[in-house]
């Protein structure tokens, strides 16, 4: 039997913020953790972003982003970020997006479902009622993880695999 990783989710100060930007630089690929801005690689433009996508999560699902984010923690280490954002669901309010980046080396570890598990507890103390993700196909892991907590999983026409959970 596994141990469940000691993991916890902290705010993104701008202090967290850079550790998570030195982890995405050193230990992702910069698609997985932003847009393709201004070329390949780690750019400005992808690492202004970067910090503009944070500060503006920091005001939380109420705030003006109806976002947050958090830094995954395992056994004191600074792990990812993970996410939860409002979606419109036909005006209800009660449903949220989610999305992980695990540093390459933190994976298959159980830290990015310990942490979406955590994740899925903010949601239920916001009063959501729904999470959704998103992965590739071709992710097999991240359909693994999804379905491990819970959720149904559906392969749709462009190359991707939608997740919902019901909380």
């Amino acid at each position: 039997m596994s141990r469940s990783p000691d993991v916890s989710l902290v705010d993104v100060d701008d202090a967290v913020m850079e550790a998570l930007l030195a982890l995405a630089k050193r230990d992702a690929s910069p698609d997985e953790v932003a847009p393709p801005l201004g070329g390949p690689g780690w750019n400005p433009e992808r690492t202004a972003w970067f910090r503009s996508y944070h500060r503006a999560a920091a005001d939380g699902l109420n705030g003006e982003a109806a976002e947050k984010t958090w830094g995954v923690v395992s056994g004191g280490t600074l792990a990812g970020s993970v996410r939860l954002r409002r979606i419109d669901d036909g005006g209800c309010g009660t449903a949220a997006e989610t999305g992980i980046w695990p540093g390459r080396s933190f994976r298959s570890h159980g830290i990015g479902s310990a942490a979406l598990r955590l994740v899925l507890d903010e949601a239920r103390h916001a009063g959501l009622a729904r999470v959704v993700a998103r992965t590739l196909a071709g992710n097999l892991g991240a359909q693994r993880l999804l379905a491990g907590l819970g959720c149904d999983l559906t392969h749709d026409d462009d190359g991707t695999v939608g997740a919902v959970v019901e909380l």
